[in-house]
């Protein structure tokens, strides 16, 4: 178990060796390894959020995170405080399983699982069968509890990048309206709720879109498929797969969007509210262009020098108006 404490240790540090990095994946294959990285992982995330802190050694307040961890396994604790320094930060944590948002919590009633995250948060999970999945912000991936017995089907909410792993059972993730069946790829899949298009983006390998109806559909690596929610139609065009996985390297790309579609997507990644004056402005201006590390106000401080708007908040409400600045349809003018 020491073993597999210093091997994740390394993993996140971004320390790891090429041997490390095989023995990792050796690890991840098997189910309590999964569930114990998913269970440091997601306390390591949080941690770079946290904003006043006091300074720890890194390496020595993991190894007292991993033993925290080991005692509640043991004790089996409804609560441990425990103290913990990620890569920036000493953090205060309640260590109890089902209170981390991105652990599996198995529903008694239903006998599924379930990971989510929280808005402003990213996840990487691992399935039973070894399949890997970044979830976006505000996301959540469902599978029954005999997963990779008879099946491998898993349920969509939000966004998720797929590393599916080989084997004769199929994959297949419904996001609704539709499941897209895999045949061992990687691939992103967009389907929000509140967004009116699904989109699949094929990175490498081979997916198919299959509906009651009609014929299955199959996907080429570095085709984006885009789900109209209004109509129920389909269209494709050739993109760079890259951009629309860009959210796991914190990358957003923008090809003449409109302000409504980019404000949902800065809404999740920065866990804010952002309306308009008038209303209608979030449809009227577009943009193209790329953030990657800039803070919310950043953001909205390009936009605004580029567009010809301005914006001003309250609490955690922004509010973007016109001014008298001519419109600009590009970040890159």
């Amino acid at each position: 178990m020491k073993e597999a404490f210093e091997i994740i240790y390394t993993v996140l540090t971004g320390s790891a060796s090429a041997e490390e990095k095989e023995r990792f994946d050796s690890l991840m294959e098997e189910e309590g390894n999964r569930q114990l990285f998913n269970q440091i992982q997601k306390i390591w995330v949080e941690s770079k959020a946290v904003r006043s802190y006091k300074k720890y050694d890194a390496r020595r307040s993991f190894q007292q995170l991993t033993r925290k961890i080991q005692e509640k396994k043991r004790r089996r604790r409804q609560q441990i405080w425990i103290g913990f320094s990620g890569v920036a930060a000493g953090l205060a944590l309640m260590l109890g399983i089902s209170n981390f948002i991105g652990i599996p919590e198995r529903n008694q009633n239903s006998g599924n699982v379930m990971f989510a995250t929280q808005l402003g948060n990213r996840s990487v999970v691992y399935l039973p069968d070894s399949t890997k999945v970044w979830l976006n912000s505000s996301s959540s991936l469902q599978y029954s509890g005999d997963f990779n017995k008879k099946n491998r089907t898993v349920r969509l909410k939000g966004e998720g990048y797929f590393e599916v792993a080989h084997s004769r059972k199929p994959f297949v993730v419904n996001v609704g309206p539709f499941n897209i069946k895999v045949y061992g790829t990687h691939f992103n899949v967009s389907a929000y709720q509140n967004d009116l298009f699904i989109k699949t983006c094929l990175a490498k390998g081979k997916i198919s879109i299959q509906r009651t109806g009609y014929d299955e559909y199959m996907v080429e690596p570095g085709e984006l498929i885009t789900y109209d929610k209004a109509d129920a139609s389909f269209s494709k065009k050739d993109v760079d797969p890259d951009e629309y996985s860009g959210w796991r390297k914190n990358l957003m790309y923008m090809h003449n969007e409109s302000l409504e579609n980019l404000s949902r997507k800065l809404e999740r990644r920065y866990n804010v509210k952002i309306s308009f004056e008038p209303e209608k402005l979030g449809e009227e201006v577009h943009y193209t262009g790329t953030f990657s590390n800039e803070n919310i106000e950043e953001v909205l401080d390009a936009i605004s020098i580029a567009s010809g708007l301005q914006f001003s908040k309250k609490d955690s409400l922004y509010t973007i108006t016109r001014n008298n600045q001519k419109l600009h349809k590009s970040l890159n003018d």
